[in-house]
């Protein structure tokens, strides 16, 4: 999409706010003619759909409303979303993108909440519209505990799974638990589709190695659906034409230069639920132009939430530093980190009884790295108790990046986690 367009779009999106009671008096009520006028409106942040739920950003006669959503965050104060069943359609377009692609053949089982989140529904709506049968086995259930999740997987011939990167891990550990290999056990088994956390290279590889097939992801919130998804080359693309992205600097002004890191701000070209005008995710992006073979030529990297930053002196570490340093290490599949005095704690859990790390390594680390790193090596359940995978289905949101304080609390421990 050249700018110009862009500019009609997002002139059509402001003057179609103008239904929303949160951006009546917020936005121009006329059309903006360059974009130092786009950029200079407000940003629109998390506190202003707390406070404006549910109906203050609604833009659509009640008479359209076809699905509602909500998500918590750590206040537990709902952020409402609405949906046109139109909304449906383009999201169910845009999932249909992804680079696993859905078809008639496929048995897909959706591990993601389904309660009152969005990704569930969305999976759901985009496969069965391309054909295919789906499992609704929500993440967030006792009825689906682990180990009937595995016995799905081979008894119902299971060709798709979809759910957060963490799932497909504990997923995988249970089956190991009842004696199978997620390799080879799961035949037909033939893509994973994650969703829901940042998913660096390295736990892409991870997942990969564990299960032996492709992992395609993309990014979203319940706040808007699927923003991000990955092609048949499993790149990350933009969904321009539903979507207009900014990637901010620190002072929340000015953008940065591409290929740099910054605030993902997200404006809707298409929605008529709950538009939005320059939302502030609270995601760190990272956006490159590159010529993709699938043909697309932005690329558009989640680089994890701003608070799970761990920062040392001027330096930002974030979810993908972490997994680099993290991907180098003898246990890669549970793992915690927090700050210390000029430098980063990491504890991650023993894949192998045998997993150490030597004094030659952790030098190495540490020089490569510029900072003093503290790695402790711990035996397996320390972070993640194996035996409740055999026993429940409930596993909350995952945590890997802990505060100084929460470090010295050992709150990482499964034990202080429950």
């Amino acid at each position: 999409m050249d700018t110009h367009k862009e500019l009609e779009s997002l002139n059509r999106i402001l003057a179609y706010c103008q239904n929303s009671a949160f951006y009546r008096d917020r936005i121009p009520n006329h059309a903006l003619k360059t974009w130092q006028e786009f950029k200079a409106l407000p940003l629109t942040t998390k506190a202003d759909l707390r406070k404006h739920s549910p109906f203050g950003l609604l833009a659509a006669s009640p008479n359209l409303l076809y699905q509602y959503h909500e998500s918590f965050g750590t206040t537990g104060i709902p952020i409402s979303s609405w949906f046109t069943r139109e909304d449906i359609e383009d999201t169910v377009k845009i999932l249909q993108a992804w680079g696993g692609g859905f078809n008639p053949h496929d048995i897909v089982l959706i591990r993601f909440p389904y309660a009152i989140s969005s990704p569930a529904h969305l999976v759901q709506a985009a496969a069965q519209a391309q054909g295919a049968c789906v499992i609704p086995a929500s993440s967030r259930s006792t009825v689906s505990p682990f180990p009937r999740i595995v016995n799905m997987l081979q008894k119902l011939k299971v060709t798709v799974i979809a759910g957060l990167p963490l799932q497909m891990v504990l997923i995988a550990e249970t089956a190991e638990l009842m004696g199978l290999n997620p390799r080879d056990s799961f035949p037909e088994l033939r893509a994973i589709f994650t969703a829901g956390e940042a998913l660096p290279a390295p736990r892409r590889e991870l997942l990969e190695n564990i299960w032996g097939k492709p992992v395609f992801d993309h990014y979203g919130m319940t706040e808007f659906g699927p923003v991000v998804v990955d092609c048949a080359c499993q790149v990350p693309h933009p969904q321009d034409d539903y979507f207009y992205l900014e990637i901010l600097k620190d002072d929340l002004k000015s953008e940065v230069e591409p290929g740099e890191i910054g605030f993902l701000v997200i404006t809707t070209l298409k929605r008529q639920g709950s538009p939005l005008i320059r939302y502030m995710t609270g995601d760190r992006a990272q956006m490159t132009e590159w010529i993709c073979p699938c043909g697309r030529k932005v690329i558009l990297k989640i680089r994890g939430r701003q608070e799970d930053i761990i920062k040392v002196d001027d330096r930002q570490f974030d979810r993908w530093d972490l997994e680099e340093i993290v991907s180098q290490l003898p246990g890669r599949r549970f793992w915690a980190a927090g700050p210390i005095k000029e430098g980063i704690h990491i504890i991650a859990e023993q894949e192998k009884s045998e997993d150490q790390i030597g004094k030659e390594l952790h030098d190495l680390l540490e020089q490569r790295y510029r900072m003093k790193l503290k790695i402790d090596i711990v035996p397996a359940g320390t972070l993640f108790d194996r035996s409740e995978l055999l026993d429940i289905g409930v596993v909350g949101k995952p945590q890997y990046i802990y505060t100084a304080a929460e470090m010295e609390q050992m709150a990482y421990l499964k034990s202080a986690r429950t």
